[in-house]
């Protein structure tokens, strides 16, 4: 019996992810941004599976499915337009605040520092072609999020899987190594597994 109801209770999630992606697939469609709404499906439905696996229906699992959804959201519009709105960052600052006592707020003001200092250096002395507001913006709010261990880890794991990641890129393809690219889906797809450390 006790099968049955976590099978229903992670049915009853992925039913209503998915038809929350569908919505969000319309609307950055109409947005105009490039959406391939089959790849955005899987990925919120594994991680969501994975989610539920390690936390079971709780908050901790809700508040990584609302990270989830925002970081989809920020990376299909940063492949899009090499832009994420302002709104994002604030909701995941609003997110840190959900159940915060488990990281704990020394850990997340040193988890946003460590994260925002070294990018805005890094975007002054480049004169913004380094990195963008908003990938400043958006790591250091998932920062905040995450905490010091989970933010800096998952921020590194993203940023080393997108230099490796443009460097095959760009060998295979070859072009300068010095054309911008959307960071936000490495460092997005690197602080959901900061998430789960």
């Amino acid at each position: 019996m006790e099968i049955l109801f976590q099978f229903l209770t992670l049915f009853g999630l992925l039913l209503a992810v998915c038809g929350i992606t569908c919505i969000l697939n319309y609307y950055m469609r109409k947005r105009g941004f490039s959406v391939n709404a089959l790849a955005n499906q899987l990925i919120v439905v594994l991680v969501t599976v994975a989610l539920y696996v390690f936390g079971g229906l709780s908050i901790w699992t809700a508040k990584g499915v609302i990270m989830l959804l925002v970081l989809l959201y920020a990376s299909v519009q940063d492949i899009s337009t090499h832009e994420a709105d302002d709104s994002l960052w604030v909701m995941l600052l609003i997110l840190a605040l959900v159940g915060f006592g488990d990281v704990g707020i020394v850990s997340m003001l040193m988890g946003g520092l460590l994260i925002f200092i070294p990018q805005m250096a890094i975007a002054m002395f480049t004169n913004g072609n380094g990195i963008g507001g908003a990938d400043i913006k958006i790591s250091t709010a998932a920062a905040v999020l995450l905490g010091l261990f989970g933010g800096v880890l998952g921020y590194v794991i993203g940023l080393t899987f997108a230099v490796i990641f443009n460097l095959i890129y760009n060998k295979v393809k070859k072009q300068a190594s010095n054309k911008a690219f959307a960071l936000l889906p490495f460092i997005s797809a690197g602080l959901m597994v900061g998430y789960f450390i």
